[in-house]
């Protein structure tokens, strides 16, 4: 039998599968997706590796004599379903990233294989034979000497540390010790101790009433068998604290055999502060329709994703429940995705409510041991319900039976390392090979998104009204341009300013949205112009004034801004632009009286920090809310009845084909916080383009007219849907290396479609310099690429065969090359 197995090694020529034997001893214990441990180059060195494919002919270039065996099989169970590894070469392909990259996502930290190479005698010291004995000198003799008294393994390293390496190989030369590689797999797991009384000790306490006291036990020991006589087994830790005893007592009572310690794997659950009323809910008609329609598809197996578009606050999250419920009933697993595990906590609440201690929580701020954790439950059954961002798609369900991804249109779900897959796509591939319902949910769906239902290949099912039949808030738009005419020149406009002192008075809570954190967008000297600018980015320093300091909102950056210009040395230095620091500010002088939060990156930095602010806001114990997009994510405010927008523009404005998409969505997003209780709410809208298609959609709540105009665009310009677009950036710390490499690549692009035949005028863009030129101290070029009339594939295995195949042949050394299908941003 023969093997192909992934490496869990990086190296640009070790993305490929690499053929080994299977010993006859370990065929019944290998199949698809086991960890093996394989020897590695002219060493042999172990390393470890999963099984791709089983073979039970050689179909390698290599003959059978080349054809190394494998180590060892690693578990008596595959970490990786026969699925997921399809799912990973799917990955690899569709990416154009490596296995590594790809496995990576399925394979937790938690498991590890140390290797270490280690030096023994070939002989016993009775088997040494005298004529062996005489040949070694005293450099020889002292590392044979060490050899035989060590009571470990000796490591080659430590040993030619402390000795001769040209001894020790002399010592090889004659045949009196070997050098052999050692490993040791290490699972990152915690364990704890379990303390129960000895079966026979019980039975006999229970059919002899003074057994006890003939065991002459000490006051502490007897209050520890009474105490287990009472609770069963406990934690030796939690027995050491509600007692008071000692390890010392709990050791004689397990060397006299009265008492049992096993140590067993253990769940480090994460905190969750948030709780929410355990309710039963009914739901109305439409609600009922929509779940129906789904249970009905779960039925007949139909690979069709669902679509959900549902209006803020119509009930798509109690739609979600009743179909895991569904699900769970029909002995299947489901994943819940969200876009930050952070901002949602009312809805973790809700689905642990429900659903109990089978439910588990997945994301990327967990300890690699607690994501260990999570992934062994879900593997061991024992966690059938996940709630989760993203990499949440990637866990061993055993039977997976649904995939809901909540605010689908969210740009998280699209990741930004590399590989920088989709997990939207994900759950298609899952829809389309393993039957898994996958359900979409948004108010505001993704212009793609909604034109494959608008084509059918999803099903689209609506909720247009709000579960307390509320209306949806009105939405008033400010312009700004005459707020400044009429000598205005503050960040709010009057009509809001003057709104939310009516709701104030009313006891009603305002949230204020502004999607640009810290105090002003940048500084400047007013005498000279200097700009306070990152070192290592092309981009301003944020003005974060509460630190007094600039910060760089991309490499994380600071510098402390100086009382005087550094460039000519007057002390007119000016903050240009507004931030939610500023209107933080702005707010407490208008109504001081009035508790105000804020909720940003910078304000909720410390651990449990988001959950604090909401819960402090959802008790009422304070009265405004000022937030970046933070705000837009599911949250449910019974008293929120006023909602602030200080500033379409910002995301109106961005250099992006997507910006009128994003605006349309937070700007409804926002909206919806708005009257989800039982008083009506209203929105105060303020932009310098009021007549803008996206502003204007956004204000009548009417996503058909915003689509129908976006879509429109899109096809004249050639983006997605309608094209597949592939970004290829080239960065290094010599800008004229990352400009001169990127032509390179566009010139050899361009030279193997036009030897295809295909025209790559249309298709090729650029290379031109990103809009941020620098981060983190490396240039940026970029070329864009558009499928116009070409294969999408074949333009990809283009793609893959300049940048990854042919890497050396083409490109400078030290060129970092980013690759990314249907990216979220050009920036």
């Amino acid at each position: 039998m023969y093997v192909d197995v992934i490496l869990k090694q990086k190296g640009r020529f070790s993305d490929m599968l690499f053929s080994y034997r299977v010993p006859d001893s370990l065929e019944n214990k290998i199949d698809i997706g086991y960890r093996v441990s394989v020897p590695f180059g002219k060493s042999n060195k172990p390393i470890e590796a999963i099984v791709n494919n089983i073979k039970s002919e050689n179909e390698s270039e290599c003959t059978d004599f080349e054809i190394k065996d494998i180590f060892d099989v690693l578990g008596d169970k595959p970490l990786i379903s026969r699925e997921n590894m399809e799912l990973i070469s799917w990955m690899r392909d569709r990416y154009i990233c490596t296995y590594l990259d790809c496995l990576n996502l399925f394979f937790p930290k938690g498991y590890t294989l140390n290797s270490i190479k280690i030096v023994k005698p070939v002989f016993s010291i009775k088997e040494l034979t005298v004529e062996q004995e005489v040949s070694l000198d005293q450099a020889e003799r002292k590392i044979i000497n060490e050899l035989y008294l060590s009571k470990e393994d000796v490591s080659y390293d430590s040993l030619t540390s402390r000795h001769s390496k040209s001894k020790l190989d002399s010592l090889i030369s004659k045949g009196l010790v070997n050098v052999q590689w050692s490993y040791k797999e290490v699972v990152n797991e915690k364990r704890i101790k379990i303390v129960y009384l000895d079966e026979d000790l019980k039975c006999k306490t229970q059919t002899n009433s003074d057994y006890i006291s003939s065991l002459k036990l000490g006051k502490k020991q007897l209050e520890t068998v009474n105490f287990l006589l009472l609770n069963g087994s406990v934690e030796q830790s939690t027995l050491l604290e509600l007692l008071g005893v000692s390890n010392q007592t709990i050791k004689s009572l397990e060397k006299r055999g009265i008492i049992k310690i096993k140590e067993e794997s253990h769940f480090r659950a994460p905190s969750q502060l948030l709780t929410v009323e355990n309710k039963k809910i009914d739901l109305n008609s439409q609600q009922r329709k929509v779940v129906d329609r789904i249970i009905e598809g779960i039925r007949h197996k139909s690979r069709k994703p669902y679509l959900i578009h549902g209006v803020t606050g119509s009930g798509k999250t109690e739609v979600f429940l009743e179909l895991i419920e569904y699900v769970l009933s029909q002995g299947m697993e489901s994943v819940f995705l969200v876009p930050e595990i952070a901002l949602t906590p009312q809805t973790i609440a809700r689905v642990k409510n429900r659903f109990g201690d089978i439910v588990g929580v997945f994301h990327s701020q967990l300890s690699e041991g607690e994501k260990y954790d999570v992934f062994r439950e879900v593997k061991n059954g024992n966690i059938r319900v996940v709630i989760g961002t993203r990499s949440a798609i990637f866990l061993p369900f055993d039977s997976l039976g649904l995939i809901i991804i909540d605010e689908e249109h969210d740009f998280s779900y699209k990741s930004e390392k590399t590989p920088k897959y989709d997990a939207i796509e994900i759950a298609r591939y899952k829809a389309f090979k393993s039957n898994v319902a996958v359900v979409l949910g948004s108010a505001t769906p993704s212009v793609q998104d909604y034109y494959n239902a608008k084509n059918g290949d999803y099903e689209l099912l609506e909720l247009n009204k709000r579960v307390n039949n509320n209306l949806m808030p009105e939405i008033s738009i400010v312009d700004m341009r005459k707020e400044l005419h009429s000598g205005n020149g503050s960040p709010l406009s009057k009509e809001l300013v003057a709104k939310m002192d009516l709701e104030l008075k009313k006891g009603n809570q305002v949230i204020l949205f502004l999607n640009k954190r810290g105090y002003a967008n940048f500084m400047e000297c007013k005498d000279c112009g200097h700009v306070f600018k990152c070192k290592n980015c092309d981009i301003t320093l944020t003005n974060h004034k509460s630190l007094k300091k600039g910060i760089c909102h991309y490499c994380g950056y600071e510098e402390h801004i100086p009382d005087r210009c550094p460039k000519c040395n007057m002390t007119n230095i000016g903050s240009v632009g507004v931030g939610t620091e500023k209107i933080e500010e702005i707010v407490f002088n208008l109504f001081p009286n009035h508790k105000t939060l804020r909720m940003d990156r910078d304000s909720t930095k410390k651990k449990n920090g988001v959950q604090k602010i909401l819960e402090t806001f959802n008790k009422g114990e304070a009265d405004i809310l000022i937030g970046t997009q933070m705000l837009s994510k599911g949250h449910d405010f019974a008293n929120v009845t006023l909602v602030g927008i200080i500033s379409a523009d910002l995301m109106l404005n961005f250099p992006d084909f997507k910006s009128y998409e994003q605006t349309f969505q937070l700007i409804t997003q926002v909206s919806g916080r708005a009257g989800r209780g039982e008083k009506l709410g209203q929105v105060v809208l303020q932009t310098y383009n009021t007549e803008h298609f996206a502003i204007r959609s956004a204000a009548n709540y009417d996503f058909k007219a915003f689509y129908e105009t976006e879509i429109k665009l899109r096809k004249t310009f050639g983006y997605e849907p309608f094209n597949s677009i592939i970004r290829v950036v080239f960065a290094n710390s010599d800008e004229s290396l990352a400009k001169e490499n990127s032509f390179r690549f566009r010139d050899t692009l361009k030279y193997l479609m036009e030897e295809k035949g295909i025209d790559s005028i249309r298709s090729i863009l650029g290379p031109n310099e990103c809009s941020i030129r620098m981060i983190n101290n490396k240039f940026r070029w970029q070329v864009i690429i558009k499928n116009h009339g070409v294969d999408i594939k074949l333009l990809k295995s283009m793609i893959k065969y300049i940048c990854i195949k042919k890497y050396e042949n083409v490109f400078s050394k030290g060129i970092d090359i980013n690759i990314e299908i249907n990216p979220n941003t050009f920036i």
